[in-house]
């Protein structure tokens, strides 16, 4: 209770924070609707879908309600500054209530009217809109699989699409697709993103392009820029094929748009996001799509049904082992009797981000006690390089008291109930 209590507390002010922020620009720009104030918006009606779909009874129709408020806000400001997209809104929404048997409700009529020279401005500026491309392309990560320790299964997994994705003619031959798609599924401070990275890297070795944006990138624009990044992206990746695509967070960008009062800028987004990976599985070109995501229970089914999912666990201990070898061997020795596999043992439920804040807080302590030892800085580096001065146990297991790993029972278990209905739904199919 006290987790679920935290998290909605967390949204309510960071959703508030936003609402002030819109209100604020809504202020300073003379009172007239703007791009600014409605991003802000956006962000603030996201939080707002979040907690409804987090509560129950009263607490639920309350966040339905303020989601509906905002919703109402953002069409008319879109109304004012962007008649076009607002004209497609409408058009979306008529086909959805027609789809499912419902009337034109008055709220778009009424919110279509007045105010059009306000509009014609806007629309142009807003029409202009280039996404940034250039910044798409990522040179190689500097890591490989070499430097990934542990998930050993994966690598293999993923070293097999790499040795398929040089054999195009015989796939031509065969009548495969050579399109391959990944979601990476996992709780934060996993390794998702360093193990897709070294992917990466295996991939641009075969002369494949790296084309890396993450979903706050895209949900960061405006209404109607953000669809605009999506279309772009899957051109690009076509244009540019031999290549990988990789999106970050992305269940911000595919939202399941089965869930009720789903922000209609989401669901048009999910909309553009599904076109643009067909148009790249339609053009039959060689590209590895791959996707991450701490929560696949908010991506969007269809999208779900075209990837193979990958859940990415926490270290294990040879893992774990490779990680503290890899920040420490090289500045300090270890006491005799104590290794980095006596560090893993005791650490069985870090993530990499716990390991890189305990870490930290030794090297924090190393330096305050090689200096009180040896009162100066030369003295002191040439005690850590011979091993006079060494990190021993003890210190060790005081800097892992105060610095104590982040709860992950709860998403752990939400993962864990999710792939269990996945998997059922699919055999059921």
């Amino acid at each position: 209770m006290d987790s679920y209590i935290e998290k909605m507390q967390a949204r309510e002010n960071l959703c508030l924070a936003y609402m002030k922020k819109a209100d604020d620009t809504l202020a300073a720009n003379g009172n007239l609707p703007s791009k600014d104030e409605c991003i802000y918006l956006q962000k603030a009606a996201s939080l707002r879908y979040e907690m409804a779909q987090m509560s129950v009874g009263e607490e639920r129709l309350y966040q339905q309600r303020k989601v509906q408020e905002l919703n109402q806000r953002i069409k008319n400001i879109v109304r004012v500054i962007n008649p076009e997209r607002f004209k497609e809104i409408q058009e979306n929404e008529a086909r959805a209530r027609s789809e499912k048997g419902g009337k034109d409700s008055s709220l778009g009529k009424n919110a279509a009217s007045g105010n059009k020279g306000v509009g014609n401005s806007a629309a142009k500026q807003q029409n202009s809109f280039e996404p940034p491309v250039e910044n798409w392309f990522k040179e190689a990560p500097k890591h490989s699989f070499a430097d990934v320790s542990g998930m050993n299964e994966l690598k293999e997994q993923l070293k097999e699409c790499i040795a398929d994705s040089q054999l195009n003619r015989l796939k031509d031959f065969l009548k495969m697709k050579k399109l391959h798609s990944y979601f990476f599924i996992g709780p934060p401070g996993c390794g998702k993103t360093y193990i897709i990275e070294a992917f990466a890297h295996e991939l641009m070795d075969q002369n494949y392009k790296y084309l890396s944006l993450t979903g706050s990138d895209i949900l960061s624009r405006f209404v109607g820029e953000a669809e605009k990044i999506i279309t772009r992206l899957f051109e690009e990746a076509e244009k540019n094929a031999p290549c990988i695509v990789f999106i970050d967070e992305v269940d911000g960008v595919c939202k399941n748009r089965s869930q009720p009062l789903l922000p209609e800028y989401a669901a048009s987004l999910t909309t553009a996001f599904l076109t643009g990976y067909n148009r790249i599985n339609s053009s039959d070109q060689p590209i590895i799509f791959i996707g991450a995501t701490n929560y696949p229970n908010q991506v969007d089914n269809a999208m779900l049904d075209r990837v193979e999912l990958v859940r990415v666990p926490f270290p294990d201990a040879e893992a774990r082992t490779f990680s503290f070898e890899n920040h420490f061997s090289s500045i300090i020795h270890l006491e005799e009797g104590y290794g980095f596999a006596d560090m893993a043992s005791c650490t069985d439920t870090y993530n990499y981000r716990d390991i890189q804040r305990l870490v930290s807080r030794i090297k924090t302590m190393v330096l305050k006690d090689v200096m009180q030892i040896y009162r100066n800085e030369d003295l002191a580096l040439e005690a850590l390089k011979d091993g006079r001065y060494r990190l021993t146990r003890e210190m060790f297991e005081q800097a892992k008291e105060n610095c104590l790993p982040t709860p992950k029972e709860d998403i752990i278990r939400e993962l864990d109930e999710w792939e269990e209905k996945f998997k059922r739904n699919m055999d059921e199919v």
